[in-house]
């Protein structure tokens, strides 16, 4: 056989080779196409949800980019009514790394939409934490690949035959995308992509020290890239704050403060939150430090509304210095404090937008700390609240001023008006010993009727709304709201 016969015939064989080997190849990729996904109904698959409303908006939107402290923390459906904007809670795993959830962002951006970056650290080394995570949030849906930079590849490369292995598995035994219930699936996620599920109570226990977060030169200029994009296409991007854990191991609101000025000066696109009102009492935490219950919720979701509306408002960052109610529960918080002594001292700080109205009976504030006489002065009332049981107390503070107070042991009774006359008041007190109870009256409608206690009722004079009626049944610090 000539030279030219065996290279003819070696070309031949390779060429056979390699069809059989992309017939292999095409064969095997089949396979596992069929095989995967195997984790569509997990918590990471709600991201396949996520996008799809994403895309499916026309026009401006409000759009949560972050991770799981956005599933655990916001009810997007009181956002949209606030702003009259589709709202669409992006958040999802950690694992999965900021730029992950940043790059996000880069589906179907319209001209007005409003991106809000809710991270927790700024100091991350721009890579996926956990592959495996993101893995099990695409698997194999194209459209969702396109989060991935090139930077990723070699991580997500790295990770798929772990990934594959398991999804073998699942697949072998039958066990795949099958949904586990309860917070951790995708069924547990509503239309917004907020875990929507009644989560009450505590079940995490602070130990470790809670710090004010890092800012590195990888994190603040991704962001800042991000920001350019989104300018180019007409869309803003902002920067909020995320639940912090407050009590006995948190670090002082300043350390937060002073993290919040250092971030907004690296940053491009405007931190429209002070991080100090982001601190929360440790038992509106659920099962993370960053996962709030749903009474946490509702403390997280209000600031971050009032934070939009600021920066709607001025267009600039949040600044402790000018930021009149700093540091403290805004207006759609009040009702979620529990305890009176920070239900007192919200009322103090925030004395110059609220009417007031107290009425005490049988003795509630005979035992009253000389601490919590000076919470009650602080709102504005002048008189030395009565010691002996048995006596009653009245009071109206408009914006800090104190428009009607009595107090005694005979029947009492106040009326008048506030907010300029358009509310008209009536407080009647009956007579000690004789079993009267205490009648509030707004405009003729009876606001906290109780015939002991302490009872409030919290009006906001910039609204013009009731905001709160609560009774104390004891006058001391750890007494517990009663609404």
């Amino acid at each position: 056989m000539n030279r030219r016969s065996l290279s003819t015939s070696n070309s031949k064989r390779n060429i056979v080779f390699l069809l059989k080997l992309v017939a292999a190849l095409c064969l095997l990729a089949g396979y596992i196409y069929h095989v995967l996904p195997q984790y569509e109904n997990g918590y990471n698959a709600s991201l396949i949800d996520k996008v799809e409303r994403l895309e499916s908006i026309d026009g401006p939107k409000i759009v949560l980019l972050g991770h799981s402290s956005l599933t655990f923390g916001i009810d997007s459906e009181r956002i949209e009514e606030a702003f009259g904007m589709p709202v669409v809670n992006m958040g999802l795993h950690g694992g999965n790394g900021n730029a992950f959830h940043e790059e996000m962002a880069k589906y179907n951006v319209a001209q007005g939409d409003i991106y809000i970056i809710c991270h927790s650290d700024y100091d991350d080394d721009n890579v996926i934490q956990d592959a495996m995570t993101a893995w099990s949030s695409i698997e194999n849906h194209l459209n969702l690949w396109k989060i991935l930079r090139v930077n990723d590849i070699g991580t997500m490369a790295k990770a798929f035959p772990i990934y594959l292995k398991h999804c073998l598995g699942y697949h072998s035994a039958g066990t795949g995308n099958q949904d586990p219930g309860g917070l951790y699936a995708r069924s547990a996620f509503n239309e917004y992509g907020d875990v929507a599920l009644l989560r009450e109570g505590n079940q995490y226990t602070f130990e470790g020290e809670v710090v004010p977060p890092g800012i590195g030169d990888a994190a603040v200029d991704r962001i800042n890239e991000l920001n350019g994009y989104l300018t180019k296409r007409g869309a803003t991007l902002l920067v909020a704050g995320y639940p912090i854990g407050n009590g006995n191991v948190t670090a002082e609101a300043a350390e937060f403060e002073a993290f919040q000025e250092q971030l907004a000066d690296r940053l491009d696109c405007p931190v429209i939150s002070n991080y100090a009102d982001y601190m929360f009492d440790y038992r509106y935490f659920y099962d993370t430090n960053l996962h709030l219950n749903t009474e946490g919720v509702a403390l997280r979701t209000g600031q971050l509304i009032s934070d939009i509306k600021r920066w709607k408002s001025t267009g600039t960052d949040a600044d402790m210095d000018m930021d009149e109610y700093a540091d403290i529960i805004a207006d759609d918080n009040l009702p979620h404090i529990d305890y009176m002594d920070q239900y007192l001292d919200a009322l103090g700080k925030a004395r110059d937008r609220y009417t007031i109205i107290i009425s005490a009976r049988d003795g509630a504030s005979a035992a009253m700390s000389e601490e919590l006489r000076k919470d009650f002065q602080a709102m504005g009332l002048s008189a030395d609240w009565p010691r002996r049981a048995g006596d009653g107390y009245v009071a109206v503070v408009e914006q800090g001023q104190l428009i009607a107070e009595e107090f005694g042991d005979e029947e009492l009774e106040v009326s008048g008006t506030f907010d300029s006359g358009s509310m008209a008041y009536s407080i009647t007190i009956g007579q000690r010993n004789q079993g009267g109870g205490s009648s509030i009256l707004l405009n003729g409608q009876e606001y906290s009727r109780h015939a002991e206690g302490l009872n409030f009722v919290v009006y906001s004079n910039e609204t013009h709304r009731i905001l709160d009626e609560v009774v104390f049944y004891t006058c001391s610090p750890e007494s517990k709201a009663m609404r």
